[in-house]
């Protein structure tokens, strides 16, 4: 082939990045718009295929075997997922206390993704998992997820893994270690005898969830830093998402930052229902509640519940925070003059919509068209942070009860094409959660190959939860509600957004 091949796979190649990334801004979830585009890419990637058929022997990294329509071949897939070979098995929770303890087991898994025109791209999606002693707290733990974006992602994902926890364990240790020093005085000063074992950290008191939240705060912000002034890791137009779970006193608090997400598989209690001894107005409210509550599940099924809301510009305080900040807010399509300007997206719920059309609103500099974020929270993107795209996480704190069976942390490689209550019934189908991982995996990429002709990294962390703990019926409400109100919301304003297409499957 020599020179001459070598020049048109540069130039075919050239080509297919402006179709497949040219249009696209750091954190987009980097899917092909339109079906000519599709066609473009199509052909430009079998031209490729073509040309550098026979220079495959004078390459160190042998391109990936494919399938006829281009596709990976199955054990091109199997070699791209690393992570977990079987489940284990973890006891979470407040140890000092029967009803705290959790029996959790969990499973983790990756799948590098597959871009035609970039085959050997890296994995920019990471996974930490702490099982047990996180913090040196006995039944602590702490689960997360990173999803990188931008040319140099897997390194902040990366970064990010290796840092982050270790800030959380070390002011988590800071503020029990100095509750527990304030406890001692106090007890010295009354005249109290000093209980055995007094400074080891499993007798140190436990954290309020406004002290942990404060502690993860702290640490998100830390990180941040120290990933600006890193010298191995550049930033400017790179960073990565951060969804974590940390176990503690019995609670889980999950913090995010981006778009990757949490969700909780939940058992609806099962209500006695005595219809010899209801009242035709009692009946009534019933089936009114159930008809609100929008969630189309019966007592005693498994719900999915987010615990984490994505950070995009699709949310209206999200964009006028930005805006604030002074970002520049519009898709692709309007920036280039092809929509009109408009701020019509509505508070799509991205746990429920599968956003098929794929020009969300992004995030630009007021004059200048970059960095063109889809996400409105990071760590690291410098650039963005000075347009409001920060790396302040966002919190849920709940206690670990009764009904709560399944928790999925993922990057949106699982749910980009696959919705909450979907995830949920995969996991709940299957038997330990290695299982469930591997079952995420499979449908995930078979999704991806539906609607796109690459597929992205795609992680998920599955632990199933056993509690003794009571359920709080307020508390699941509260949380089922914050879900309900968008999507009533959503279907009062369906005539202004009937440019989005939503299959919800709830």
């Amino acid at each position: 082939m020599g020179c001459s091949a070598s020049k048109q796979a540069d130039d075919l190649r050239e080509g297919t990045e402006r179709v497949m990334s040219g249009r696209r801004g750091i954190g987009a979830s980097e899917r092909i718009r339109t079906p000519s585009e599709r066609i473009k890419v199509q052909a430009r990637r079998t031209a490729i295929l073509e040309a550098l058929k026979d220079e495959n022997d004078k390459t160190s990294i042998p391109s990936p075997d494919l399938k006829a329509d281009g596709s990976l071949t199955a054990k091109e897939v199997a070699m791209r997922i690393s992570g977990s070979t079987v489940s284990k098995d973890c006891v979470l929770g407040d140890l000092r206390s029967e009803g705290g303890i959790i029996r959790a087991s969990y499973a983790a898994l990756t799948q590098r993704g597959y871009y035609p025109d970039n085959p050997h791209k890296e994995n920019q999606d990471a996974y930490c998992v702490v099982p047990s002693k996180f913090a040196g707290g006995e039944g602590d733990g702490y689960f997360a997820v990173f999803d990188g974006h931008g040319d140099l992602g897997h390194d902040c994902a990366s970064f990010a893994k290796q840092i982050l926890h270790a800030h959380i364990s070390a002011g988590v240790k800071r503020k029990r270690a100095s509750l527990n020093s304030e406890r001692l005085r106090k007890l010295t000063k009354e005249g109290g005898v000093m209980p055995k074992n007094a400074f080891h950290p499993s007798q140190w008191p436990y954290l309020s969830s406004e002290q942990y939240e404060s502690c993860v705060r702290e640490a998100h912000i830390k990180c941040n830093e120290e990933m600006h002034k890193s010298k191995v890791v550049k930033d400017q137009t790179a960073g990565t998402t951060a969804i974590s779970v940390s176990f503690h006193a019995g609670r889980i608090c999950v913090s995010n930052v981006g778009d990757s997400r949490c969700v909780l598989g939940h058992r609806l209690a099962k209500q006695p229902q005595d219809a010899e001894s209801s009242t035709p107005a009692e009946e009534e409210k019933r089936e009114i509640d159930q008809s609100d509550s929008g969630d189309g599940h019966d007592n005693g099924s498994l719900v999915a519940i987010p615990l984490s809301e994505d950070q995009t510009p699709y949310r209206k305080d999200e964009r006028e925070r930005l805006k604030k900040s002074g970002a520049r807010v519009c898709s692709i399509d309007q920036m280039e003059g092809l929509e009109p300007m408009h701020e019509n997206w509505g508070e799509v719920d991205l746990g429920v919509d599968i956003d098929v059309e794929g020009d969300p609103p992004r995030v630009w500099l007021a004059d200048r068209n970059f960095p063109g974020c889809a996400f409105s929270r990071s760590l690291g993107d410098d650039i963005g942070e000075g347009v409001g795209v920060n790396a302040e996480p966002e919190f849920i704190t709940k206690d670990v009860t009764r009904g709560d069976e399944i928790l999925v942390i993922a990057s949106d490689g699982v749910f980009e094409f696959l919705t909450n209550q979907r995830v949920v019934d995969i996991c709940a189908a299957s038997t330990n959660p290695v299982e469930a991982c591997t079952r995420l995996l499979e449908e995930a990429y078979a999704e991806w190959l539906r609607y796109e002709l690459r597929t992205d990294d795609i992680t998920c962390i599955v632990i199933f939860l056993k509690s003794g703990r009571p359920d709080d019926s307020e508390v699941i409400s509260g949380l089922i509600n914050r879900r309900v109100k968008v999507k009533q919301m959503k279907k009062k304003n369906s005539g202004s957004m009937a440019n989005l297409t939503s299959l919800d499957e709830n």
